[in-house]
């Protein structure tokens, strides 16, 4: 049975340091959504935080997927994984962190 979970993307390091490219970060998005483990993905309104729907097996799949963004694997970024109710998911759209922090906790 599939669990789900928002990730949430932020960075740990200045962008300036990073030498990750947005296209590398594109193509391992594309592949996570063909292959369905992450159903819906954009940035924060104040673009401060990237947020993945996220579905897996597992936590520790969750984590897998998460840990594998390209921004995140070199160091750059870190993920909070929040488990998330079937219903919510349901109506995911844009998210707040209001919404996140009220409904995912």
């Amino acid at each position: 049975m599939s669990m789900w979970f928002i990730g949430l993307r932020s960075a740990v390091k200045p962008r300036e340091e990073w030498n990750v490219t947005l296209d590398d970060h594109l193509s391992w998005m594309k592949r996570q959504h063909e292959a369905g483990k992450i159903v819906m993905s954009g940035p924060t309104p104040d673009r401060k935080l990237g947020i993945y729907l996220i579905r897996a097996e597992s936590r520790e799949e969750a984590e897998g997927i998460a840990g594998s963004d390209p921004y995140t694997a070199a160091g750059f970024c870190t993920f909070e994984l929040i488990e998330w109710e079937l219903h919510q998911v349901m109506g995911a759209g844009p998210f707040s962190m209001a919404e996140i922090k009220v409904q995912g906790r």
